[in-house]
């Protein structure tokens, strides 16, 4: 178990999933969690389920793409709480398998929004009160494998992870003297309801891919985070924390 107890941390895409995962970790280990996302029964239900949880939590209905709503996300978070630690930009979108030839420009559009547009906002926006607190913190990302090992059809969302795991090290550099650390989690094929977006047999495929030929689940993935959150790797910044199964490494 990681220590958070009292960190404030603003987790998007905290409706379902990874994002869900990593909230109920963070306030099982005593941080404050506030959630954002699309989907404000799914966001009420993650809040829910952390009642038993020594951190306290706070849904706050939010689309990634609007600077306003994101602005009021991170605003709430200080106004509830009192102060911002740190930021998990892992809202995300997809869309089902398709030929680069084929591809629909909306497609495209929303998932660079989404992925690459919504992490740009919900980290610039989360800094600006880190600076202003004076005390460092912490900015993750939601990346993946696929920036690493590509996967046939999917290149808006290949694209839009790989611009975020290249932002996530720029900002590692320019953010070290602030002693603000800036890391990315990159989950492999995941047990999360997102795989279903690409049809039944999308896990299935996926797997071809995996040395382990395992799914990863979700808490693997939070309990990494809630590592990263805390103050034992004080230094760790720049980093692709990977939970693939091997995916990888193939």
């Amino acid at each position: 178990m990681s220590d958070l107890t009292g960190k404030v941390v603003v987790v998007t895409g905290g409706e379902s999933g990874i994002g869900r995962a990593i909230s109920l970790r963070a306030t099982s280990d005593g941080a404050n969690v506030v959630v954002g996302g699309l989907d404000a029964a799914g966001l009420d239900e993650t809040v829910t389920m952390m009642s038993n949880h020594p951190g306290d939590g706070l849904a706050l209905p939010t689309d990634v793409t609007e600077p306003d709503q994101v602005q009021a996300l991170i605003d709430g978070a200080v106004e509830k709480f009192g102060r911002l630690d740190a930021a998990v930009a892992n809202a995300g979108a997809f869309v089902k398998q398709t030929s680069f030839a084929e591809m629909d420009l909306a497609d495209w559009n929303r998932v660079v929004a989404v992925n690459l547009t919504g992490v740009f906002l919900t980290l610039q926006t989360a800094l600006k009160v880190l600076l202003a607190q004076g005390e460092g913190g912490s900015l993750l990302a939601t990346g993946s494998s696929t920036a690493i090992r590509p996967i046939p059809g999917m290149i808006p969302y290949t694209s839009s992870k790989g611009g975020v795991h290249q932002m996530m090290r720029a900002l590692a550099i320019e953010l070290a003297e602030h002693k603000i650390r800036c890391n990315t989690i990159v989950p492999g094929v995941t047990k999360t309801p997102a795989l279903l977006v690409g049809g039944a047999d999308y896990a299935a495929r996926g797997l071809k891919y995996v040395p382990m030929d395992e799914l990863v689940e979700p808490d693997e993935l939070a309990a990494l985070v809630s590592f990263a959150l805390s103050d034992e790797a004080p230094h760790m910044t720049g980093t692709l924390l990977k939970i693939d199964a091997g995916r990888t490494s193939a």
